[in-house]
């Protein structure tokens, strides 16, 4: 190990890899579109499938799943909303799966449009840990590519 360094510290440390952007579209329509996870296929990557697995409207408690492909293989991660403002923001515990911790779709007004932040604050499991450092370069790199073509995306529709 490193001089100076705490092998838990360097390898199963908790790493933010949230991103933002502006989107010249309205809150209530960039809220709608993100809160409508079946649309995460579309612009998150690795994402197959997302649905919510307990009934609608969203609220605290509200439950669902992602369908991830990841180096050939498929996982499901399973995940809970704990903090939920209508029309603003959603935030949730990821339950299961290669990766714990918080997430969250946060839509904030701003001049015309929508700065929109994917929220991911993560620990991986499993082997997804050791890559340590490198785990949370890719998932912000990724994150950040995410929200670009989510702006590209409502853009685009609201042309």
């Amino acid at each position: 190990m490193f001089p100076g360094t705490d092998r838990d510290q360097c390898i199963l440390s908790d790493m933010d890899s949230s991103a933002s952007v502006r989107i010249d579209s309205s809150v209530a329509t960039v809220y709608a579109y993100v809160m409508d996870v079946t649309h995460d296929s579309e612009w998150r990557t690795g994402v197959v499938e997302a649905s919510f697995t307990s009934d609608l409207p969203v609220g605290i408690g509200s439950t669902g799943f992602d369908r991830i492909e990841a180096n050939g293989r498929q996982m499901v991660s399973t995940w809970t909303v704990f903090d939920h403002e209508p029309g603003l923001s959603a935030r949730w515990t990821l339950d299961s799966g290669p990766i714990r911790g918080t997430g969250g779709y946060i839509c904030e007004p701003v001049d015309s449009g929508t700065r929109f932040t994917l929220e991911a604050h993560v620990k991986p499991t499993g082997w997804y840990r050791l890559l340590g450092p490198i785990f949370g370069l890719i998932g912000r790199k990724q994150n950040r590519s995410d929200v670009q073509k989510l702006k590209a995306i409502l853009e685009t529709d609201a042309d």
